[in-house]
């Protein structure tokens, strides 16, 4: 599961190729969890969750939220 909480990803070690991520949203508006190498573009609205599929090939995905500059994270998948 990746939350995102006070405008930040809170994200796992890794997490397996093709696996079903959960996006939990704790915050009070809306974000995005999306790639800079577009793999995966996922909004997830103010106080909820949503699931995307991980990408199928191994590596570091660099994560960013298109409404908050400030949010960066990385996915790792495995």
């Amino acid at each position: 599961m990746v939350v995102i909480k006070n405008f930040a990803y809170q994200v796992p070690t890794s997490v397996p190729t093709d696996s079903k991520i959960t996006v939990r949203n704790d915050d009070a508006t809306t974000h995005t969890i999306s790639d800079k190498g577009n793999a995966f573009d996922v909004n997830v609205p103010a106080n909820s969750s949503t699931t995307f599929t991980a990408p199928g090939k191994p590596g570091h995905y660099t994560l960013y939220c298109k409404y908050h500059g400030n949010m960066a994270g990385t996915l790792v998948v495995s």
